[in-house]
């Protein structure tokens, strides 16, 4: 086990034990479809919120209806790939703890937070810095930093990205939507020194994303609809669909 996992793992247990004071627990179910290839993940998620700002989420994520090529393996059958129709794999597992400081009466929250993402063969690490503000009638502005580091299992270089989010979003009772840009650039390059491309053969990468969610009580079900890229060394664009339900404890 790494490091990592055991670290964050004691940053929560001590959290939810300095935070033991009205809290809200959340589970979250979303389906990802991705449509170049006919992926599907399936995400499941415990999202913690306390009222000193600290907060926390554990969800596991998997695979399934791939179309994709098995890129030259040839332990798995002609034309296989992992995660095919019929074929439920896992695909990560991820883990954040955060927390949130509102700026009094200015409608600025600051919060510092690290997310770690584990796969078959790498671990990252993601720290970051998100400022948000929200106006009195429902707009609101953020902004987060990030930086990745990906340590590979195998022989493969370690990768390092720089990345930003910036939200615009507006809520009104119980409707929200939100447009989320993500522009991402590598850090480093390959073990061999050519240059590591993330889209189009270039060093960086984007992706665009809206959603939208309407809250029944407990309930709060949510659609995104994104653009995202395909690979590396191409520049087509794919629909990336998610649609979700979350349900809020007492």
């Amino acid at each position: 086990m790494r490091f990592s996992k055991i670290a964050l793992g004691v940053g929560l247990a001590a959290a939810m034990i300095t935070a033991a004071q009205a809290a809200t627990f959340t589970a979250d179910y979303r389906h990802e479809y991705r449509g170049e290839y006919g992926e599907n993940f399936d995400r499941i998620c415990l999202i913690g919120a306390f009222e000193n700002g600290i907060g926390f989420y554990v969800d596991s994520s998997f695979k399934s209806g791939s179309e994709r090529p098995n890129a030259g393996d040839d332990t798995l059958p002609q034309g296989y790939s992992e995660g095919q129709e019929g074929d439920f794999v896992t695909n990560a597992t991820e883990m954040s703890l955060w927390w949130g400081y509102k700026i009094a009466d200015t409608g600025f929250t600051i919060t510092p937070g690290i997310i770690t993402e584990s796969t078959s063969e790498t671990t990252g690490y993601k720290p970051y810095l998100r400022l948000q503000y929200n106006t009195d009638f429902g707009l609101w502005f953020a902004i987060r930093p990030r930086y990745d580091y990906w340590r590979y299992d195998n022989d493969k270089a370690d990768q390092k990205n720089g990345r930003i989010d910036a939200w615009v979003g507006y809520s009104y009772g119980n409707f929200g939507i939100n447009y989320n840009y993500t522009y991402m650039w590598a850090l480093n390059d390959n073990a061999d020194g050519s240059t590591r491309y993330m889209f189009d053969n270039k060093e960086h990468n984007y992706e665009h994303n809206i959603a939208m969610n309407y809250r029944f009580g407990k309930w709060n079900p949510y659609i995104e609809i994104g653009d995202i890229s395909v690979a590396s060394n191409r520049d087509d664009r794919q629909l990336r669909l998610r649609l979700g339900i979350q349900y809020t404890f007492d």
